[in-house]
């Protein structure tokens, strides 16, 4: 006899409800529920509803019952279903009963069955098809919710066989890089919730991807998925957007299942690029191979499912580094003349009087001669592309046990681990650097284990209990051995030796949850809470060998300067002639190296490493209702409190300014030991998190329903690595000692020693700044705030046909609070000092010297005058670029050229206090809610059940993102100009504006069992038992932004990656329709059309022009877009019956990925300063602005096999 989740309220069960209801109150919970609402009328054949009707649902695979009945309206409601298929049965006296079969119950989306019964005898029973909609039309709430179903998991053509990319097909997710770096409607990746089995699946440290899981999600062991981009209802907490993941359970027939999968280069086009440089395929062999088995372990009562497989990859991976080319290497240096345009050679050793180091000649003479044109400027710097090692080997376990304790209670567990190891790292750029040179590579263990209970306290409650925990190790190491004791950074060419020192992370999170739902006549009440405790441990070698920069500087000043290239030479071309001469003749500019303590009193102990233990922990409450007003109106309101405790350092072992925020402007700032241990939490605790949610949904007629809401949901905002790059900016238990003005070479006592410093806290602002001329001080806002962002949305949704709906919907979101960091000790720019540089430059350009011509006031007072003679400090002054000046050169440089800090011995008369609010630090670093953003979408989606063999899903979206950061890793980075904000505001990388995906499962109905040639014949076997389904993506290019990247206010770099240009000879309008994709004569791929590109490069200056000194670029930022993407995926099965049994078969897989081999080029930059919030980043003074040296996937092909008993 099946058992039933049934009780009559009693005493017991009473108290025990109310002992729920406290548990909810007092037990925080973190975790999921993963059950979904299921509702309906039982009415008679005339409409009229049957109060007091009993509805009995049942679950086919495992033939376990719930039980309730109608109320007085005729309603009936399973407040807590799991997701599965049903038998739905209802009755009443003096009528039959009704059993409506195939019932499909989807993850966190509402159900509604509603149930005709005919008179007679209950015992008679009417047997019926499932209504066709069923979950299609959402009467209940205003989630924005998808389900994506097994058959979609299972058969849809998915590379590599993660779950994950399926979230690219929803409407409102935009991810031209892929699913992991997902944006789901307009938000921050780190914004969305995604958790495995009800437990958080993400990264506990490293949280920038929506979409990366530390447990792999792939279709053997995966059920449901379900993706709520918008207004999760109240129980849903802890992001924006909710990603839920479902293990299979057994059931009552034993079943197993044994696959392999295969892809090989010899099925693959050839990449793009490989093509064109001539070499071969990158190596691809993936060997997916495992198992799984599920079944009974009591009928009815107990079951058990298990999955393991392992993924072993041979592989490499098409990778392009810069190389010198063979006059350069000779140091013959070509570049454009700027008289005529034509291209001119010098040698550099003549020019300068420089011989070439011998340890640098050996080093460069390691590294291959040039194949690839899509790098350098051709001339004296090219591509070297190689398809460089790229092997990995995977081994997942996972298991999940259900058992049914008595009629009202269950439980359920599962367990993931997976072990990955990677020994030569393409992916994380640490792999490698040339071919036969060691690399580095990654390796890791995780697992995840969730624990639940569920109680059915009486009819109308049920209890959901559970707790989940998740570990992992992550690490990374490198191969080379630097048996001379030291690395070396190169200026123009890539780095022969791998330089990365090892790091890695441990990590531990448990979570608690518990969420009660009461139903209360037309009132369904939620309340519940949990708490999720995390704990990361953070290991980094960094700097713990020296580093010689290669180049000039103070030491040593750079002998080239434009006067002597025949011609005149542009400020790019003379910066890349300056880099080229530093390298071959070893130059060394600084040196470096890092000192770490190991607790708080030890001091600095050489050769440690730096070991953080952060902690962070989660708390919140909630409450809810939804209340069907009348049976075709659904209001749902509640209330949710949420707690981000402020994170900690366990050890005790982090630094802040005493003060607040203050303090970074203060020179007299004392830093010292901060954290709750010592008395100073980071910042004040934010306990007024209160978040409301509303919805209402209206049936207006049977096939059209209307839905609006608004919910405010906080969210985690990268929150361990922000506060670990602020603690680490406060040098003191991580000390790096920075040597500048070395002026040796490589050969030539250029490699001095870095002695470890005093320790000493608290410590000085001053005390940081002798130690390192760019010591930071990095602080907090004391009234930091969890960021949140305020969901609205209004939508009509119709059913077209029995199986399928179309929705409409108006989507917004703003993001409030968000993290950013800024830097408040911007370079100052005194007038007297504006007008200085003002007279250098007309000197230079009517003398070819700054300093030759009108009398200079201000650089006579710096020391060596200001280092006028200097190519690089000319070019600077050429273009109007004082504060890459003062900040990029003289304040890293401060014991040269300021008094009171060591150069007085070269004349200095000046301090450094004339350039800077607070000499006594290099930046001033605040992390505050100083960042927004902003959405707008308009969505359609087409949504077919699963019905006769097919499901299909169309979505499109034109949406709209702007926000002044995307955010980072840091979610640091600092603003151009802090008077002028507004400069800031772009559209991110992941604003794409129109979206639109398809996909499909096809069961084709030809052969036995289906509805065409339903037989064993030959010829139905050769032509029956074939599915189809595929993917269609494509979207509209992704932002671009023309950033020149000149100090002409701050200084460059970082500071300067939302300076643009000004346009001078075209439009917006036009530079849009001359942006694509371009193939050049030299075999190279530009982003623009040739003619908006100078002679050597760069944009053409008729129509482009820099911004000057003081200004800011007038384009704004991301004003274009990229070429379109679109890709088309296809699977074919072929079912094989094996004849032994019934549900024996073997199935015969292939997938076509791409399967036109369209090239979808990557439209980055190759130069362009990554991360910090800024993609896609084209400098139109580079050589190589606007190239293009990757491309998406050509087609792959995996095939496979699956064995089903």
């Amino acid at each position: 006899m099946p058992l039933r989740h049934t009780a009559r309220i009693g005493g017991r069960t009473a108290i025990a409800l109310v002992a729920g209801i406290v548990l909810a109150a007092v037990v925080p919970a973190a975790a999921q529920p993963l059950t979904s609402r299921v509702e309906g009328t039982v009415q008679d054949e005339t409409g009229s509803v049957i109060p007091g009707a009993f509805v009995l649902m049942t679950q086919v695979d495992t033939g376990i019952v719930w039980e309730t009945i109608t109320d007085e309206r005729g309603l009936y409601l399973f407040p807590r279903m799991p997701p599965g298929t049903f038998r739905v049965a209802a009755g009443a006296a003096g009528f039959a009963t009704t059993v409506v079969e195939d019932v499909r119950v989807a993850l966190n989306a509402p159900t509604s069955i509603d149930i005709v019964v005919e008179v007679g005898a209950v015992a008679e029973t009417v047997v019926v098809a499932a209504a066709g909609p069923q979950s299609l039309l959402n009467t209940a709430n205003a989630e924005l919710n998808t389900n994506l179903s097994r058959e979609q998991v299972r058969d849809l053509p998915l590379n590599g066989r993660g779950v994950t990319q399926l979230a690219l097909t929803q409407a409102g997710v935009t991810g031209p890089a892929g699913a992991r770096t997902a944006s789901i409607n307009g938000t921050r990746g780190t914004f969305n919730n995604y958790t495995l089995d009800g437990v958080n699946n993400q990264d506990t440290f490293i949280r920038t991807d929506a979409m990366f899981g530390d447990l792999p999600v792939r279709e053997s062991f995966i059920e449901e998925i379900s993706i709520t981009t918008g207004n999760a209802d109240v129980d849903d907490g802890l992001g924006a957007s909710q990603t839920h993941f479902v293990t299979r359970s057994g059931s009552n027939s034993l079943g197993t299942e044994v696959f392999y999968y295969h892809r090989n280069e010899a099925f693959n086009a050839t990449n793009f690029f490989n093509k064109a440089a001539g070499i071969d395929k990158e190596r691809q062999r993936v060997h997916d191979f495992g198992f799984n088995v599920g079944g009974p372990i009591v009928r009815n009562k107990a079951f058990f499912f298990l999955n393991y497989e392992e993924q072993r990859v041979p592989s490499s991976a098409s990778v392009v580094r810069t190389v010198l080319t063979d006059p350069a290497r000779r140091g013959d240096f070509s570049y454009v003349r700027q008289d005529n345009g034509q291209v001119a050679s010098v040698n550099l050793f003549n020019l300068a009087g420089i011989a070439p180091d011998p340890a640098m000649q050996s080093l460069v003479a390691s590294t291959p001669g040039h194949n690839d044109a899509s790098v350098g400027d051709g001339r004296n710097t090219a591509g070297y592309r190689f398809n460089s090692p790229d092997s990995s080997n995977g081994r997942l376990l996972v298991f999940r046990g259900d058992y049914v304790v008595n009629p009202t209670q269950s439980l359920k567990g599962t367990f993931h681990r997976y072990s990955l190891d990677t020994p030569n790292s393409v992916f994380n750029n640490i792999g490698s650097v040339f071919p036969g040179r060691p690399g580095a590579g990654q390796g890791s263990w995780r697992m995840l284990g969730s624990f639940g209970l569920t109680s059915a306290l009486g009819q109308n409650a049920v209890n959901e209990a559970l707790i989940g925990y998740k570990a992992s190790s992550v690490w990374f190491a490198n191969n080379e051995t630097f048996p001379d004791g030291y690395r070396l950074s190169f200026p123009v060419l890539s780095n022969p030796v791998r330089s990365f020192l090892d790091q890695g992370r441990d990590d531990r999170n448990l979570e608690l949850s518990n969420n009660l739902t009461w139903v209360a006549g037309a009132h369904t009440i939620k309340v519940g809470g949990g708490a999720r405790w995390t704990q990361v441990n953070a290991y980094n070698d960094a700097g713990l060998l020296p580093t010689y920069s290669l180049g000039f500087g103070p030491g040593r000043p750079d002998p080239l300067v434009p006067g002597l290239f025949p011609g005149g030479i542009s400020s790019d071309e003379l910066d890349t002639a300056s880099g080229l001469l530093a390298t071959l003749g070893g130059v060394v500019d600084e040196a470096d190296r890092t000192f770490n303590v190991v607790s708080t009193t030890s001091g600095y102990v050489d050769g440690a490493t730096r070991r953080r233990i952060l902690s962070q922990n989660f708390m919140h409450f909630y409450a809810g209702d939804t209340w069907r007003i009348t049976p075709e109106t659904s209001l749902t309101f509640g209330l949710r409190w949420e707690l981000h405790t402020v994170p900690e350092e366990t050890q005790g072992l982090a630094l802040l300014p005493v003060g607040g925020v203050e303090a970074v402007l203060d020179p007299n700032a004392v830093v010292d030991f901060a954290g709750s241990a010592n008395g100073r939490p980071f910042f004040n605790s934010d306990r007024n998190n209160f978040a409301p949610n509303i919805g209402v949904a209206r049936q207006l007629t049977d096939k059209l329903v209307v839905r609006a809401g608004y919910s405010l949901n906080y969210v985690l905002d990268n929150n361990m690595t922000t506060v670990s790059n602020a603690l680490g900016a406060n040098a003191g238990l991580s000390q790096t000692v920075v040597l500048p003005g070395v002026g040796g070479t490589v050969s030539g006592a250029g490699l001095v020693p870095v002695e470890a410093p005093e320790f000493n806290i608290p410590r000085t602002a001053r005390d940081g700044i002798l130690a390192d001329s760019t010591a930071a001080l990095f602080t907090f806002d004391p009234d930091l705030r969890t960021p949140s962002v305020q969901q609205w949305n209004v939508g009509l949704q119709y059913q077209l046909l029995p199986d399928t709906a179309v929705e409409v919907r108006y989507v917004g979101n703003r993001g409030n609070d968000l993290l950013r960091a800024v830097d408040l000790n911007q370079v100052l720019l005194p007038d007297a000092f504006v007008e200085d540089f003002r007279r250098a430059q007309r000197n230079l350009a009517a003398n070819g010297d700054p300093g030759i011509g009108e009398a200079l006031r201000v650089f006579p007072r710096l020391g060596f005058g200001g280092f006028l003679q200097s190519g690089a400090v000319q070019n600077w002054i050429r273009n109007g670029e004082i504060g890459q000046y003062i900040g990029g050169f003289l304040a890293p440089n401060r014991i040269f050229f300021f008094n009171g800090e060591g150069g007085e011995r070269f004349g200095a008369t000046l301090p450094i206090g004339y350039f800077y609010t607070n000499p006594n630090t290099f930046v001033g670093d605040v992390v505050g809610n100083h960042a927004f953003s902003e959405y707008d979408a308009l969505q359609l989606e087409v949504r077919r059940a699963w019905r006769s063999g097919l499901t299909a899903q169309f979505n499109y979206t034109w949406g709209q993102v702007t926000t002044d950061f995307a955010g980072s890793q840091s979610n640091f980075r600092a603003l151009f100009d802090n008077a002028q904000p507004e400069l800031e505001v772009m559209r991110p990388w992941y604003d794409i504006t129109h979206t639109l995906n398809a996909n499909w499962v096809w069961e084709i109905p030809v052969g036995e069992g289906r509805r065409w040639m339903n037989n064993r014949g030959a010829l139905s076997a050769v032509v029956g038992g074939w599915d189809l389904s595929g993917f269609v993506r494509m979207h509209s290019g992704e932002a671009i932004n023309i950033v020149s990247g000149r100090g002409t206010i701050n200084r460059g770099g970082s500071r300067a990656m939302t300076n643009t240009v000004h346009l001078t000879g075209i439009d917006v309008d036009e530079l849009q329709r001359q942006t694509g994709v371009y193939h050049l004569e030299d075999g190279g791929v530009s982003l623009f059309d040739p003619g908006l590109l100078a002679e050597g490069g760069g944009l053409d200056p008729d129509l482009f022009r820099n911004p000057e000194m003081l200004e800011a670029g007038t384009l704004p930022m991301s004003p274009i877009s990229g070429p379109w993407y679109a890709t088309l995926d296809v699977g074919l099965r072929k079912n094989v019956p094996l004849g032994f049994s019934p549900s024996a078969r073997a199935q015969l897989r292939i997938d076509f990925f791409n399967v036109l081999n369209r090239t979808n080029f990557n439209v980055g930059s190759i130069s362009g300063v990554g991360g910090l919030g800024v993609a896609n980043r084209h400098d139109p003074n580079d050589t190589e602005f606007g190239l293009i040296d990757s491309a998406f996937s050509a087609r792959e092909i995996q095939v496979g096999m699956r064995l089903t008993f």
